[in-house]
């Protein structure tokens, strides 16, 4: 069978995420993949495909998309359907696919799928990562039934027709999903979480070492907090609880990544003397792996403004490094009641320092309690969130395709 994936979020060559880790999924059952890749780097020359992984990958000139402007990352998406439904005719004209996915955001490539379908006549997939416009409305980036509203609101409910099928990442938007679209029938849409493949076994090699190097006191309770830093997360709040631990031995901060909101942190943390955190940008690869392995609790912030459900991709590394979670979230997500049933996390409502503190005491002085945690975690993990079951879920609905 031949697939073709769209994204917007496709890992750079020699890296990998959740959408990688699923198209090695299909690979790895024998199918062939295509993925064309918007990329906001500067593509030199023709647009070719170049294979990585056993993956036909497509690179496109997309311009800026992710941790920029809303007004530049707009432009680059108005224009980024045509720009795929032209490189797709120059480069795999002669190619059937037998299978489409993709993921949002964005939803504006709903006229490209349409495209796509007619010409291929192939079932697709859609991947529900962000609601859209709810989450720019969320957000306060424009109002409720104005005009990038109106816009947005009708890709949306183009793109949730032209699916054959809708992924979402949990009960709790399958059931939002539905009741915000009427006309959806309630057997198209469906749990099909995020998903990854497990690391192999972990060892405790090189953590002094880690620790010494980056500054990190070695008897320290480490909460980290890593990828994407952007508004969503209410930063803000787990900066307020970093000072206010700064005379609490127990517990040290990692946070790191990029977004909109780094130099926001970077700012604050120039002149913050308290000794209990440390804010990077990027870190080599094996640095970072062992900085994740030497860290004891993972950190899952979702600012109280949203009204979507969330599930943010950090908590499948998390749970990958066998690290308990603790969650300051908000009441419009259930990755906090799983992680509780589940007995590998602590979670509360975001805002709530008293809770949140007394949580990091918790953690911090109860290495018992929390090794326990972290060993569930991995079990959750498992069980729930590898590419096999993602695979599963997809292809259950496509059993009597026949393979190539």
């Amino acid at each position: 069978m031949k697939v073709l994936f769209i994204s917007i979020a496709w890992p750079v060559p020699n890296e990998r995420n959740l959408y990688s880790d699923l198209m090695d999924e299909f690979v790895a059952n024998g199918h062939k993949v295509y993925v064309i890749a918007a990329s906001d780097m500067n593509i030199q020359g023709n647009h070719m495909p170049a294979v990585e992984n056993g993956i036909t990958v497509l690179r496109i000139n997309s311009g800026k998309i992710r941790k920029t402007s809303n007004i530049r990352k707009s432009i680059s998406l108005l224009t980024l359907g045509y720009k795929i439904s032209l490189v797709i005719n120059k480069q795999f004209s002669e190619i059937k696919f037998d299978l489409l996915i993709s993921h949002t955001p964005p939803i504006t490539l709903s006229s490209l799928f349409r495209k796509l379908k007619r010409k291929n006549n192939a079932p697709f997939y859609l991947l529900l990562k962000d609601i859209w416009p709810q989450g720019s409305v969320d957000h306060k980036i424009f109002r409720k039934y104005s005009l990038p509203w109106f816009y947005l609101r009708n890709h949306e409910i183009r793109i949730y027709k032209i699916a054959d099928y809708i992924g979402c990442m949990s009960p709790m938007g399958v059931k939002y999903l539905i009741s915000k679209n009427k006309f959806l029938k309630p057997e198209k849409v469906e749990v099909c979480p995020n998903s990854i493949r497990p690391t192999g076994e972990l060892t405790t090699v090189g953590h002094a070492a880690i620790r010494g190097k980056y500054g990190i006191p070695s008897g320290a309770c480490v909460f980290i907090f890593s990828g994407n830093l952007s508004k969503g997360h209410g930063l803000g709040f787990l900066v307020e609880a970093v000072k206010k631990l700064a005379d609490y031995p127990k517990a040290f901060f990692l946070i790191g990544g990029s977004g909109t909101h780094f130099h926001f942190l970077e700012n604050i943390f120039r002149s913050f003397k308290g000794g209990n955190v440390l804010l990077y940008s990027r870190l080599p690869t094996e640095d970072f792996r062992l900085i994740m392995q030497t860290s004891d609790v993972g950190l899952i912030l979702l600012d109280k403004c949203y009204s979507v459900p969330q599930f943010p991709s950090r908590l499948l590394t998390y749970l990958d490094y066998s690290k308990p979670v603790l969650c300051a979230i908000n009441r419009s997500t259930d990755i906090g009641a799983m992680l509780e049933e589940n007995r590998c996390g602590i979670t509360l409502i975001h805002g709530d320092m008293v809770s949140f503190i007394e949580a990091i005491k918790f953690f911090s002085e109860n290495q018992e309690e929390r090794l326990l945690m972290g060993l569930n975690a991995r079990k959750l993990l498992e069980k729930e969130y590898t590419t096999s079951r993602g695979y599963e879920i997809i292809m259950n609905h496509l059993r009597t395709v026949v393979y190539e």
